[in-house]
Order: structure tokens, then sequence, then C-alpha cells
């Protein structure tokens, strides 16, 4: 193995995750041998700011690597320009990268696959990327490693001279990428990933990893997967409800140390073809279904949450405690029609009655439907009986 890659870790206020991923990564077998980067973004407020301290001390104490680098941000930049910023310092100087948030949770080989993959492929300019994690395929039939076309971004590695490509300008793209090449991007129609490009033209979303995806694409980029993953994401713990799709979130990782990479640079239509299956509206489904609906809506919440607003929260269900688990800060409180609810405290959250909507200082804050299924009827509840403007209501479904 060659000089092995500094890992680069971002942070935030999560403290337990933080704790989690820092204690997979030392069990590593590598991890003595391997620098640490940590980027630890500041605090939006006062509350998030002491949240971002108790991280920072905890940071300060861990051991475990040849060496351990902080960088602590002054104020808050985000987690898309955490990223970008912290990737493009760090391989610059070293040439190669793994990556990890503080949601990613480690088999004690994943270095061990990230070094070996990255020294397999540096010379292999056809490979872009390469993952720690895999979709819950069907594994019958596949060698321990695959190529194709798509960017996942739970733990993953690339190299200088790729990542110097990288860029945000999602008008450039738009103006560039064809309806074939569209399609192709959505994995033939299966998924609809370009939309975030568009979302983010729009000042929608503010985001990094679909760019990352666009660039590796425009260049006919393949992206490296392991068969059986080697991490697991904790992030999606905010709602009790969310057992499908932690059933294949938490999976049995991969442990071994050394597998075999695939030498014929081209994509796994197999792969590809089982990937579109997990996609794909299939009343069969009903469990994959949930959980890609569940993304998309933790996807939804971290762009809200990016965008520096408050909201009030509609409906004290499951859902809720899924929203206020990614947008703690940013939730004001929360209301419900169920009157066993109201003036209790649920998921850190105080629960009204509808009618305080009805408080001037709350007319212009933007309200988050956590009701599924009803959006329509509650809709327009908020516009005709609350007197609230459509564009502040916003559906999880939209």
């Amino acid at each position: 193995m060659k000089q092995l890659a500094p890992i680069v870790l971002f942070t935030y206020n999560r403290l337990e995750h933080t704790k989690e991923t820092i204690e997979a990564l030392v069990r590593n077998t590598l991890s003595k041998e391997s620098e640490l980067f940590i980027f630890s973004d500041g605090g939006k407020d006062e509350a998030s700011w002491k949240q971002v301290q108790v991280v920072r001390e905890y940071l300060c104490s861990i051991k475990g690597f040849k060496k351990i680098t902080l960088i602590e941000q002054e104020k808050n930049i985000g987690l898309a320009d955490s990223i970008v910023n912290g990737v493009t310092q760090i391989v610059n100087e070293y040439g190669k990268i793994i990556v990890l948030e503080d949601d990613i949770v480690t088999s004690p080989s994943f270095l061990d696959y990230m070094n070996r993959a990255l020294d397999f492929y540096e010379d292999k300019t056809k490979v872009w990327h390469v993952s720690g994690w895999n979709y819950p395929i069907q594994q019958q039939g596949f060698n321990e490693t695959f190529l194709w076309r798509g960017m996942n971004c739970w733990g993953w590695g690339t190299w200088r001279d790729r990542w110097q490509h990288y860029h945000r300008d999602a008008q450039k793209f738009i103006e560039q990428f064809s309806e074939a090449d569209i399609r192709s991007f959505n994995m033939d129609g299966a998924d609809n990933v370009w939309n975030q490009v568009l979302r983010n033209a729009e000042g929608l979303m503010n985001t990094w990893a679909v760019f990352w995806h666009a660039t590796i694409f425009s260049h006919q980029g393949l992206c490296l997967n392991p068969t059986l993953s080697y991490v697991q994401n904790i992030g999606f713990d905010g709602s009790g409800s969310n057992t499908g799709m932690k059933s294949w979130m938490h999976d049995a990782l991969n442990e071994k140390k050394e597998i075999s990479f695939v030498e014929k640079l081209e994509e796994n239509i197999i792969a590809l073809e089982r990937i579109k299956l997990f996609y794909y509206e299939d009343p069969q489904h009903a469990r994959i279904e949930f959980s890609k609906k569940l993304n998309r809506f933790v996807a939804k919440l971290h762009a809200l949450n990016n965008a520096n607003q408050t909201y009030i929260l509609y409906g004290a269900g499951v859902v809720a405690e899924l929203v206020v688990g990614v947008m703690q800060e940013n939730i004001l409180f929360i209301v419900d029609t169920d009157i066993a609810k109201q003036g209790r405290v649920l998921y850190g959250k105080n629960v009204y009655a509808p009618q305080k909507l009805l408080d001037v200082e709350y007319k212009n804050v933007a309200i988050i439907v956590s009701v599924l299924g009803r959006e329509e009827l509650i809709e327009d509840f908020l516009t005709t009986k609350c007197a609230k403007d459509k564009k502040n209501i916003i559906r999880l479904d939209g």
C-alpha cells in the first residue's frame, strides 16, 4: 500500500453522532497510521454555538490517529461550502483524500478498502470516485466491487486530478446537458437527481454533491461501489417510524480488508438495473418506496435547514419527529388539532393549537406540513382559516 490518504471529517453540532463516527473510525486498523483533518463549522445562533463548542471540546480530546488537525470556522458557512473548501484544500496538498461527514459510521476495514481502491485506480483516470456505501440490492452474480455512473457520498474518496474539474455552476450544466444526457443522469428516468441542479439554479437549494455527480458524469467518469457496504448512515434517526429505512441502512458491514477490484473500466449494467429497481415505483416494493420517500424528505429538510430561516411545524405525529430531528434549531414550535397534544412538549418543542398561527409575529413565518396524505386539506385550511400565504406553506411531498 502506498502513502495513506488523509481522512477529512466535517462536523457541526451533533455530539452523539460525531462520537459514534469517531469511535468507529478509531477502530479501523489503519487509523493509527492515518492523518485526520476535522473541519468544524461555526454556529448559526447562540444556541447552536453552545452545541458546536461542546463538539469542539470533544474533538480536542480524541486520540488514535497519526496526527489530528482541527480547523475551526469562526462563523457558520454551511455544509456545502465547508465540504467544497475543505476537500479542495486537503486534496490539493495530498493528491488524494477520504471524506466523511459526522453521521457516517465505518467498518473496521473501511480505511483498508478506501486506501487500496485509491491506490488501484490512481492511474486509471476513467474512475473518478470511490464510494464506501452501496444500495441494498441483490448481490448474487456480482464481484466484490463494480463500476457505474452514480455517485454516492456516504464515505467517499477521490484524487486531485479529478477533483480539479469540480464546479457548482448550475447554469453551465443546464446549458451543457442535452435531454438524452439528463435522462441518463437520472438513471434512465428511474430517479430525478437532475431536479437538484435546477433547484440550486433557482436558489431553492444550496448543495454540493449533485455538482460532483454532474462533474463526473460530464467527463464520462465512473464511480466504484463495494457490493457490500463499508459504512452506515446514522443521520436518519429523527423518526421513531423510520424502521423501513433503518432495516436496510444498518445491515452488517463489510469487514474484508482485501477485496478484488474491477479491472474492466466500464459500467456494470446488471448493477445499474438493480439500482434502478430500487428507485422505480413498484407496489411490490412498498418498503423500498417508503425508504426512498424518506430519503427525499430528509434531503428537502436539509436544504430548508441550510436556508437560515425559521419555521413552524404543522402536525405533531411521527413525521414531525423526523423533521425536528433534522431541523431542531430552526423549528419555533408545533401546532396540532389534537387537543391531547396541545400544551405538551414533544420532540423538544411546544405544541399549540392552530390558532397560534394567527398571532401577528408569526404572520410571515413559513409552515412545514408534516401530516402525510392530507397536505391539500391542510394547505386549504391554512390559507382560508389562518390567512397564510401559500408561498409560505411547505409540503414535504412537493
